[in-house]
C-alpha cells in the first residue's frame, strides 16, 4: 500500500473520479470522501467510489496522509482553512483547481509549518458535474499539472506525483503564474467563447426558431456551455487578468475576420481560415 488514508473533500466529477481511481488502484487502504451534500456521500459509499464517507470534515481529515481539496476554485482556500485544525502533523494538502496563482499564494500565506501544501490541476473532465457523473479512468493518460513554488519541499511534490500516477496521469510541472496564463487561453477562453456564442443567439430577438435549426457545428462548439455556471464564474473571476487578456486576443481575431468581410477580401479570409485549419489538424487533437 502506497497510502493508508487519502481524503477527498468535494465529491464532484473530479473528486469522485479521483476517489474511484484511487480505490480501484488497490494502493490506498482507505479512500474517504467528504461532501456537504449527504446524498452525494451516500451515493459514493453505496456504489463503491469511496470506502467511507461523511459530511464531517474533522473525521475525514483525521489520520489522512493526503487531503485533496476538490471544491470549486472560489472555495478552495476556505476548505483548506477548515481542514487545518483536524489534520495530523505531517499531512499533505493539495487541490485540483484550474486556477493556481491566487489560490497557491493565499494558502501558502496561512498553512502552518506542520502541514504541507502543493497545488495541482488535472487536465481532464467533461461538461457534466457531480459524483453521479464520475468516470472511472477519467485521468488515464491525461496530464496532471503540479504547480509548486520555492516553498514546496521535494517530498511533498513526490507524494502528489505518486497519488496522481495511481490515477493514471502523466505528471508535468510548471509555476502557478505560467499555468494561469496558459490555461486562460487554452481552457478558460474556450468556455467564455462558448457561453458568449449561446448568449449572442439568445440576444438575437427571437432565438427559439434559430435553436430549432441548430446543427452539429453549434452543438459541438457549445458543448462546454452546459458546464456548471457557478464553477466557471469562480474560475474566470479568480483568473480575471489572464482571461481578460485572452478575450482581447479573441476580439482582435474576430476583428480581422470582420474587417476582411467588410472589404469583401476573400483572400484574407482564406489566409486566416487556412492557418487555423492547419493548426487544428496538426496541433489540436
Amino acid at each position: 500500500m502506497l497510502f493508508d488514508k487519502v481524503t477527498i473533500v468535494g465529491l464532484g466529477l473530479i473528486g469522485g473520479s479521483l476517489a474511484w481511481a484511487l480505490r480501484e488502484s488497490g494502493e490506498v487502504r482507505t479512500v474517504y470522501g467528504v461532501d456537504s451534500d449527504p446524498g452525494s456521500v451516500d451515493y459514493a459509499v453505496e456504489t463503491g467510489i469511496v470506502d467511507e464517507g461523511s459530511i464531517d470534515t474533522a473525521e475525514a481529515a483525521s489520520g489522512a496522509e493526503v487531503i485533496v481539496a476538490a471544491t470549486y476554485v472560489g472555495g478552495i482556500a476556505d476548505t483548506v482553512k477548515s481542514l487545518i485544525p483536524h489534520a495530523d502533523d505531517g499531512a499533505l494538502i493539495t487541490d485540483v483547481g484550474s486556477v493556481k496563482a491566487a489560490v497557491v499564494r493565499e494558502i501558502e500565506g496561512f498553512i502552518p509549518e506542520r502541514l504541507g501544501f502543493v497545488g495541482g490541476h488535472p487536465i481532464a473532465g467533461t461538461e457534466n458535474s457531480g459524483v453521479r457523473n464520475a468516470v472511472l479512468g477519467l485521468f488515464g493518460g491525461k496530464r496532471f499539472i503540479l504547480t509548486p513554488t520555492a516553498k514546496t519541499p521535494e517530498a511533498a511534490k513526490e507524494k502528489v506525483r505518486a497519488l496522481w500516477r495511481l490515477a493514471g496521469s502523466d505528471i508535468y510541472e510548471m509555476d502557478p503564474d505560467s499555468h494561469d496564463r496558459i490555461f486562460g487561453l487554452v481552457s478558460h477562453l474556450p468556455h467564455a467563447a462558448a457561453y458568449a456564442l449561446v448568449d449572442a443567439i439568445l440576444s438575437s430577438g427571437d432565438p427559439d426558431p434559430l435553436f430549432d435549426f441548430a446543427g452539429g457545428g453549434l452543438r459541438d462548439y457549445t458543448r462546454v456551455a452546459s458546464s456548471s455556471p457557478e464553477m466557471w464564474a469562480d474560475i474566470m473571476t479568480a483568473n480575471r487578468d489572464n482571461v481578460l487578456g485572452a478575450l482581447r486576443q479573441l476580439t482582435a481575431s474576430l476583428s480581422k475576420i470582420e474587417s476582411a468581410l467588410e472589404k469583401g477580401d476573400r483572400e484574407e479570409l482564406l489566409k486566416i481560415f487556412n492557418a487555423a485549419a492547419e493548426t487544428k489538424k496538426d496541433r489540436i487533437k
